[in-house]
């Protein structure tokens, strides 16, 4: 009976001492950077971006300023996706048509600050007679600070209409800024405001 007794008061003792050991919370860093693969998605939250390339250069026979091009592409950015329209010339000459395009870059893969990205896009060339413009790419992206980074790129620019068709062969560098990228995919820094939501809660049950 003692030892039964015994027993029952240690029983009861080690469950008070766990009742009244307070719960574990959750200590969350304002710094703390999450990527978008860990957060809800949300439209109005994701970053945008900006390419600039300043120099492309087709393949083949011509003076160096008709086969030279260049854009500039704003749009946003969904995890492994850019989606954005870009604003360009086809050439550099005094009567160098403009073009429009609408373009999705995806992120294939990635080490470190190194990524490798496909483009597709589809646009309209300002000629005469309206010509259709589709690409096909493949760039090497290189992340060299928080936002900025630079990249260098081959593809394929496909001009054709009721008349002619022609395609060419190019090869690039650009510049990008915008939302860092992880080896994930996840587009680093968005959870920086999560964090923050997180930790005003843990102080406040602590009060």
């Amino acid at each position: 009976m003692k030892r039964f007794l015994q027993t029952l008061l240690f029983v009861v003792f080690t469950l008070n001492l766990n009742a009244q050991t307070p719960t574990p919370i959750p200590v969350y860093n304002s710094s703390m950077i999450l990527d978008s693969t860990q957060i809800k998605f949300n439209f109005r939250q994701m970053p945008w971006y900006v390419r600039v390339m300043p120099l492309a250069i087709y393949t083949g026979p011509g003076k160096t300023k008709d086969r030279m091009a260049q854009y500039i592409e704003v749009g946003k950015s969904f995890n492994i996706i850019d989606l954005g329209v870009s604003v360009g010339r086809n050439s550099l000459r005094p009567d160098t048509t403009t073009f429009v395009e609408g373009k999705i870059t995806m992120d294939i893969g990635n080490f470190g600050i190194f990524a490798n990205e496909m483009t597709v896009g589809a646009g309209r060339l300002f000629d005469k007679q309206g010509s259709l413009m589709l690409e096909l790419s493949y760039n090497i992206f290189a992340q060299v600070s928080k936002n900025w980074g630079f990249g260098i790129g081959t593809g394929f620019y496909d001009f054709s209409n009721e008349n002619f068709g022609t395609n060419n062969t190019f090869f690039s560098f650009f510049l990008r800024y915008g939302a860092q990228r992880s080896d994930s995919g996840g587009l680093l820094g968005l959870g920086s405001r999560t964090a923050r939501v997180h930790a005003a809660r843990a102080r406040h049950i602590r009060r």
